[in-house]
């Protein structure tokens, strides 16, 4: 059997509108493969129309029918990089600032962070991806969602104090110094997002040990939750 055959054989296990990751397909599982005749069967496929380019090193067997010929939507991407159960990723900016109605404001680009890609950042279509070798477990997921709020809360636009209030009350449930030091090591953070989580944890008189990030001489842009909460209630 020769090398493109093997290599079309592996693409054609996978279904329509389905995301194929090159790179990752080549390094898992046909490394046996000389990489240049695997490229080339790639593009071959793709100027064949057996494949439809998304993004470099990303594709998809496209669908034919009666509306014509169809590529991955944004729901396919958003599948494969968070996984069938949200396990593998979590979106944040805009689109989770929305989800949880902070703002009324709604992107077109949504920011993910996943354990899939091998890239530190990628774009699939109007997806940008940010790698993240974290398990995306519950806690996780609610830590990544607060602190990219509280990195970004001098800058949300038409944000909604009283929904954003409620949505750190309900994310401080998931708090460990544990998950904190996993994402610092992984994603990594500003000194004035984590002062603003200190001084979040303070108020709520959750126990942690964020303080040990930070310097005590040091003034930072951090949010006051006396004032943030008598504002709102």
């Amino acid at each position: 059997m020769s090398y493109s055959t093997i290599v079309k054989e592996k693409i054609n296990t996978y279904s329509e509108l389905e995301i194929i990751d090159a790179q990752k397909i080549y390094t898992s599982t046909l490394k046996n493969i000389p990489e240049q005749t695997y490229y080339k069967t790639i593009s071959r496929m793709t100027r064949n129309g057996e494949l439809e380019r998304l993004a470099k090193g990303i594709y998809c067997k496209p669908k034919i029918g009666r509306f014509g010929r169809m590529v991955s939507s944004e729901k396919h991407i958003l599948e494969h990089y968070l996984g069938a159960h949200g396990r593998s990723g979590v979106i944040v900016g805009y689109r989770m600032y929305y989800k949880y109605k902070l703002t009324t404001q709604l992107s077109k680009v949504i920011v993910i962070y996943s354990n899939v890609s091998k890239q530190e950042k990628k774009k699939v279509m109007n997806v940008e991806i940010k790698k993240a070798n974290i398990r995306f477990d519950p806690s996780s997921i609610k830590m990544v969602e607060l602190l990219d709020f509280l990195e970004n809360i001098h800058n949300i636009e038409e944000l909604n104090k009283t929904n954003a209030l409620d949505f750190i009350e309900e994310a401080i449930e998931f708090y460990s110094d544990k998950t904190l030091e996993k994402l610092l090591k992984t994603i990594g953070y500003k000194k004035s997002t984590l002062a603003s989580l200190k001084s979040v944890l303070d108020h709520y008189k959750v126990s942690h040990s964020v303080g040990k990030y930070l310097n005590e001489l040091s003034n930072y842009k951090a949010i006051n939750m006396e004032d943030f909460y008598e504002f709102t209630r």
